[in-house]
């Protein structure tokens, strides 16, 4: 297969014999063919002797079917149920050894072949079916071999459309040609392409049709077969991936060309082919947008110490302005910082911030699918990420919290898991002169979960108490605290086994609902009474008193900040 100037292929190949190719070897120079053009075009893909009256399960499709039909004289309608047994199997067609029980049954055959386009073959003189199978079994693995030579060299023109740097372009009309089909591209972000060329319109006509039928979500940008060629409707579709992340659909339609009829037809590849060649110029429109995306991450690389600036604040708001709007970045946004924690196995900066080059590729992707815009950086073995949101909003927080949940779950099957550890995200920042203080919320958000355990949703704006508990921690007050409005109640625990402290929560958390509570704690009311009696003796009776009925529930909180969940 030779490469034009174009990255066409010259020159025609045979990659798989049809009933047609078969018929010219020599085995069956004396054999007399009952077949249609369209019999002709089945593929043989084996060649099997069987002389079992029952095909049942014993066939794959695509068989050519050697008999005598000697199992066929005790009852004539045995050749003709056998005959229908292999079309409905998908047989390639059947030879027969003309004999004294065969011939009765030829002119019904004939009938049943030709209703279905099935090739018969008769031998009117004794044949050795051995050597019709050794010739045609060496035929077919010499055609095997050719068809992945053939590949071999799709690939090796693949690569070298690569080195030229022209993009996919040159790799759609290679595919093109190779197949005789038009071929189309449907990136998840950016305009589909085709050859050859398609109006826009139709082109988002034809997308929208298969994705319908194979019931594809573009919103979420992942498919049902997110690693599996399927075939909707007259097309294969692939997805096209990197880093295990899907960014666009490869798509073949399955319609000859008008250029390769109708001669081309008689030397059509076959659907092995087609598809081998599909998932070939996947890998290589897949190495070509690494390669892009790589280079990028590489230049904003460059431009890293610029955001560690901005991060300790060294920058104006003009200045920030004015870079953003150079990079192609809204200013008008609010800013985020998410912090992840440092992890013990990269404690070489340089290592963690290739594999972060390498790991931002899918994340600048899913966060810009919602909108926002991403800035990264690892600083002190622990990388941060800088969320711009142009469209800040009461549903923002849930949209940026789905696309670290959608990080994660890219990671789960990784060996090297950057986004999956305990993290800390900081308040929002209109003033993005002060990502600082987003970046000190967010590491004493980090700082609280390792006191209290991980987060659900580790977002700043949901610690609401514990803020106040980590400032007393940091004081030094946080015990005498304690102790001052809980200390009575949790000696009186700790010297008779009793459960006042956890009673005393649960009464708060039911706001003081005596029924409530005593049905959560699984006791009964008269039992609950004397509780709260005996925490009116500790605590004083203005304990439910709102003023310092709110000390107390601070401190219930803060005592857990310290030794754990109440049990």
């Amino acid at each position: 297969m030779q490469l034009g100037k174009d990255g066409g292929c010259m020159g025609e190949t045979t990659l798989q014999l049809q009933m047609r190719d078969m018929l010219k070897r020599p085995v069956f120079r004396k054999a007399e063919v009952l077949a249609s053009e369209r019999a002709l075009e089945r593929y043989v893909r084996w060649v099997h002797i069987m002389e079992v009256p029952d095909v049942g399960d014993l066939l794959n499709g695509g068989e050519l079917v050697l008999t005598t039909g000697i199992g066929w004289q005790a009852d004539e309608q045995q050749g003709l149920s056998f005959l229908r047994q292999l079309i409905a199997r998908g047989a390639a067609g059947l030879c027969i050894e003309l004999g004294i029980h065969t011939k009765a049954q030829l002119g019904a055959m004939k009938e049943i072949a030709e209703a279905d386009d099935f090739p018969l073959i008769w031998f009117h003189e004794q044949v050795r079916y051995i050597d019709i199978t050794q010739d045609l079994h060496f035929a077919l693995i010499r055609s095997h071999q050719r068809m992945l030579a053939e590949l071999d060299n799709l690939t090796t023109s693949f690569n070298q459309l690569l080195l030229n740097g022209d993009g996919v372009q040159p790799l759609l009309r290679l595919l093109s040609r190779t197949t005789g089909c038009p071929v189309a591209l449907y990136p998840l972000e950016g305009e589909a392409s085709a050859v050859p060329y398609c109006p826009p319109e139709q082109l988002e006509n034809r997308r929208m049709t298969w994705l319908t039928q194979r019931n594809y979500s573009p919103e979420s940008g992942q498919s049902s077969h997110s690693h599996r060629l399927e075939q909707p409707m007259d097309a294969y579709t692939l997805p096209v991936q990197a880093l295990d992340y899907t960014f666009a659909d490869l798509v073949l339609f399955l319609e000859k060309l008008p250029e390769h009829e109708p001669e081309s037809l008689r030397h059509k590849p076959t659907d092995e082919f087609v598809i081998q060649a599909l998932e070939r110029c996947a890998a290589a429109i897949a190495q070509d947008w690494m390669r892009t995306k790589y280079m990028e991450e590489k230049r904003r690389y460059k431009e890293d110490m610029w955001v560690i600036d901005w991060l300790n604040g060294h920058h104006t708001a003009k200045e920030i302005q004015e870079y953003l709007s150079a990079s192609s970045q809204l200013a008008a946004s609010k800013g985020t910082v998410v912090l992840f924690d440092s992890n013990p196995n990269y404690t070489d900066s340089l290592k963690l911030q290739k594999l972060l080059i390498q790991r931002n590729i899918v994340a600048r992707s899913v966060f810009s699918r919602e909108g926002f815009s991403l800035f990264s950086t690892v600083l002190n073995h622990q990388i941060i990420l800088i969320i711009l949101d142009p469209q800040p909003g009461p549903q923002r927080k849930s949209q940026l919290w789905r696309c670290i949940e959608q990080l994660q779950q890219h990671e789960t099957d990784q060996t090297h898991r950057l986004f999956s550890g305990l993290l800390g995200i900081g308040h929002s920042c209109a003033d993005l002169s002060r990502l600082k203080d987003s970046l000190d919320t967010a590491k004493e958000t980090l700082r609280i979960q390792k006191d209290t355990g991980p987060m659900q949703q580790p977002f700043y704006s949901n610690l609401h108490g514990y803020r106040i508990i980590a400032g007393m921690k940091q004081s030094g007050n946080l015990e005498d605290f304690i102790e001052e409005y809980l200390g009575p109640v949790i000696r009186h625990d700790a010297e008779k086994g009793g459960q006042l402290l956890r009673t005393l929560k649960q009464y708060f958390v039911l706001c003081c609902s005596k029924q409530e509570t005593a049905t959560a704690l699984f006791i009964v009311r008269q039992t609950l009474y004397h509780r709260l009696d005996k925490i009116e003796a500790l605590l004083g009776e203005d304990y439910i008193l709102p003023e310092k009925r709110v000390a107390i529930e601070l401190a219930i909180y803060a005592y857990e900040y310290v030794h754990g969940p109440i049990a």
